[in-house]
């Protein structure tokens, strides 16, 4: 009879720890009502907590009102090209701008050729065969490119004094500083480095990866001579635009080309869930079957897992049908009848 009330105890104790944990969450009609919490939300009328890292549930804990430079902090927002999402009362980088590695400045997404870099992709969509060089911290061509009026061109080996010396090497020019002929925009060399060529599209033949990042960007890689993407990238349909200046030279673009874009990570910076949403080429024996849900929106300046989405080795997966959560309250009655019984 003891060991009946001693456990009938215990269970009436795990009953109240719940019963507390629950008393700590204030109940909202809105998320702005949760800021008080670290990483709160407003979800069925009460404030819910995740963790930063693994993005499931935790205890609600006060945030600590402090001021910050920190993007992502709390509005005031002092840094440069910030701005305050007045939802959230968040520091957020204004459009067209990223963040720093410390989150305390808010730098250009898209940095031309010799200005100051921090990251290469900032370079590779002003140029994408530019690159920011660590030691300068500027955007530089990357090696058997040469920068010239505004634009990396694949240099080649033939020496030259002018233009028409390298008029059988194909759509070239004679670069200055080198002597050397080089390819006019839009061209690259080819493998030997003594012709100038097209780039080649997603899936069709090539020898170098070079003609692939002529047309899907710096994310294309040939693999088994065929042009692919990189592991880090993705295939996705863009449209086909080109600067004014570059106009008379293109004038039979397609309106989409397939580009080879920058796989979204989980907890990546963003501004809106577009931001952390991917667009794959669907499979063309699969026309009518309609894209899966997207596995992560934008909360909290970070990509997370959407809604019927769990983290599972830093990754968002669907959850089954099955993998539902018993709500807190079930488990509190459960446990409370079990030690009226025991008791």
């Amino acid at each position: 009879m003891q060991i009946m009330h001693y456990y009938g105890l215990v269970v009436i104790f795990l009953a109240g720890y719940c019963l507390a944990e629950e008393l700590l969450e204030l109940s909202c009609s809105s998320d702005v009502q949760c800021l008080q919490f670290e990483r709160g939300r407003c979800l069925n009328s009460t404030c819910h907590c995740t963790a930063r890292d693994s993005g499931q549930r935790v205890d609600c804990r006060p945030m600590v009102q402090k001021v910050t430079n920190i993007i992502g902090g709390h509005c005031p927002c002092p840094q440069r090209h910030a701005e305050c999402n007045k939802q959230l009362q968040q520091c957020t980088c204004s459009s067209g701008f990223m963040p720093s590695e410390d989150k305390r400045r808010c730098l250009a997404e898209k940095v031309a050729l010799n200005e100051p870099c921090e990251f290469p992709r900032q370079c590779q969509l002003a140029d994408k065969f530019s690159t920011c060089q660590p030691i300068q911290n500027r955007c530089l061509c990357r090696n058997s490119f040469e920068s010239h009026q505004g634009h990396c061109l694949a240099v080649l080996e033939s020496n030259c004094v002018n233009d028409t010396d390298c008029g059988s090497s194909g759509a070239s020019l004679c670069l200055p500083q080198l002597k050397k002929c080089g390819c006019a925009v839009h061209y690259v060399h080819n493998r030997n480095m003594t012709k100038c060529i097209t780039g080649s599209n997603y899936g069709d033949d090539c020898e170098t990866s070079t003609v692939c990042q002529a047309t899907l960007g710096s994310g294309g890689q040939c693999q088994e001579h065929r042009c692919n993407c990189r592991s880090t990238h993705y295939p996705r349909k863009v449209a086909n635009t080109v600067p004014k200046e570059e106009e008379a030279v293109d004038t039979h673009l397609e309106p989409e080309r397939i580009s080879c874009e920058p796989t979204v990570p989980f907890g990546a910076y963003c501004r809106t869930d577009s931001d952390c949403q991917m667009h794959p080429l669907m499979a063309e024996d699969e026309p009518q079957k309609p894209p899966p849900p997207f596995a992560m929106e934008c909360k909290w300046g970070e990509c997370r897992c959407s809604a019927h989405h769990s983290v599972r080795e830093n990754q968002c997966v669907l959850e089954s049908a099955g993998s539902s959560r018993v709500p807190t309250t079930l488990w509190i009655g459960l446990l409370l009848h079990i030690s009226l019984i025991l008791y």
